[in-house]
């Protein structure tokens, strides 16, 4: 049952991997334009399209690294450090980082990549650890800022 889960998984990481361009666009797109993400007005957008892909990108060995935690938080603190540089309130970047993820499954949804409730059932496992990863990204960033304050 497990490799069921992980083949699911598979499926809607290499499915990012492979529109990863596409789903960063839209995803700069939607955080230049929320009310919620003002100062990313501010930023390029094309500097925003290539932080999108590069975790679009990276997601799938994030995803399946042994040590996902170490991993995440080196990852994360490279992001939040580009946040800082940026000005980019800390809430903001936080916000931008629960928007690429959820940009990523947005998107699947929209190209119907699980059909089935069965599908979307088993896609789950996947999505559990996707957003695990994120809270990990998010600790990261917070510790990253506090640290860049100082």
């Amino acid at each position: 049952m497990a490799g069921m889960y992980i083949a699911y998984a598979d499926k809607l990481l290499n499915f990012t991997e492979q529109h990863a361009q596409e789903i960063a666009k839209q995803w700069a797109k939607a955080l230049m334009s929320n009310p919620k993400t003002a100062a990313y007005k501010k930023v390029r957008e094309f500097k925003l399209v290539n932080q999108g892909e590069s975790f679009y990108k990276n997601l799938k060995r994030l995803y399946f690294e042994q040590n996902m935690y170490d991993v995440a938080t080196a990852y994360f603190s490279k992001f939040a450090e580009d946040q800082f540089y940026e000005n980019i309130p800390l809430d903001e970047a936080v916000y931008a980082l629960i928007m690429l993820r959820r940009q990523m499954w947005l998107f699947a949804e929209f190209q119907v990549l699980f059909t089935s409730a069965l599908d979307q059932y088993q896609a789950s496992d996947g999505i559990n650890r996707t957003v695990l990863l994120t809270d990990y990204g998010i600790i990261a960033m917070i510790r990253k800022y506090n640290e860049l304050k100082k």
